[in-house]
Formats: C-alpha cells, sequence, structure tokens
C-alpha cells in the first residue's frame, strides 16, 4: 500500500476501527487487532494463544493470558510509523 493511501487511511476513524477483529502476522506471530487508541495512536494486537504469565496482586504468577502488543501506527507528526512494513493481514489486502 502506498505512502498516500496508508496516510488517508490513518487519518480516517471509521476506517481504523474497521481493523478491529483483523487476523494480522507481525514478526512471524499470528495476532489479532483487539483494540486501537486512535488518540493516542495505537494499535494494540493479542496472540491467538496464551503464552505469558499475569500475576495477581500480591506478585504471584496466577494465570496465562495472551501476549500483547502496543504498536504506534503513526509518529508525532501523523506520519504511518514503519510498524506497516512489519504487519501483514491475513483475510486480505487493507483495501480493495
Amino acid at each position: 500500500m502506498g505512502v498516500h493511501l496508508l496516510q488517508s487511511m490513518i487519518d480516517d476513524h471509521a476506517e481504523m476501527f474497521a481493523l478491529i477483529g483483523r487476523p494480522v502476522r507481525y514478526l512471524d506471530e499470528s495476532y489479532e487487532v483487539t483494540d486501537l487508541l486512535h488518540d493516542e495512536g495505537l494499535l494494540i494486537l493479542s496472540a491467538d494463544v496464551a503464552c505469558d504469565v499475569q500475576n495477581d496482586s500480591f506478585g504471584r504468577p496466577r494465570r496465562l493470558v495472551p501476549r500483547r502488543q502496543n504498536l504506534r501506527f503513526r509518529d508525532a507528526e501523523g506520519r504511518p510509523t514503519s510498524i506497516w512494513d512489519d504487519l501483514s493481514f491475513l483475510d486480505g489486502p487493507l483495501r480493495d
């Protein structure tokens, strides 16, 4: 996807929120887009499998949770970051 198309997608809140639920591959691991914090510029990915240990309030390991990635999708000037080069959407291209 070209930089101009990517920029117009990033600027469109509805189009970015439409990414939630899509399966992706990031750094050779499978994830799902689980949230988008548009004002903060963060795309939240969760792994398909529970592989990280979450501690309880006393610091004791309690349960397995999916690995999460918080990816900054735009820089301070609002331009796309390099994460888009490392993301591949498994259910098809971003735009037709």
